[in-house]
């Protein structure tokens, strides 16, 4: 084996090394960070408020007198959804 290949063999080595040195010291700061900077106390979380929405007698009458022999597979869902009935959802 020539010098130039141990040379090369090396200098792989060592920035392999560099590189590990610096993910583990990249994540160990990251992790001090999160556990220092964390105050269970002041964290507050914001959330929206629960909204229960049931389909009226009338919807459910429209529901079944528009499915009526129709194949199951067809049918819709009797309760309120984001989803566009335009688009086919």
């Amino acid at each position: 084996m020539n010098v130039q290949k141990s040379a090369a063999i090396v200098a792989a080595m060592l920035i392999t090394a560099a590189g590990m040195a610096g993910i583990a010291s990249y994540s160990n700061t990251a992790i001090a960070r999160a556990d220092h900077g964390s105050d269970a106390s002041a964290t507050v979380i914001r959330t929206l408020p629960t909204v229960h929405v049931h389909p009226t007698a009338e919807q459910i009458r429209e529901l079944r007198e528009s499915q009526a022999g129709a194949a199951p597979a067809s049918l819709r869902m009797p309760y309120y959804s984001f989803a566009n009935d335009s688009a086919g959802a």
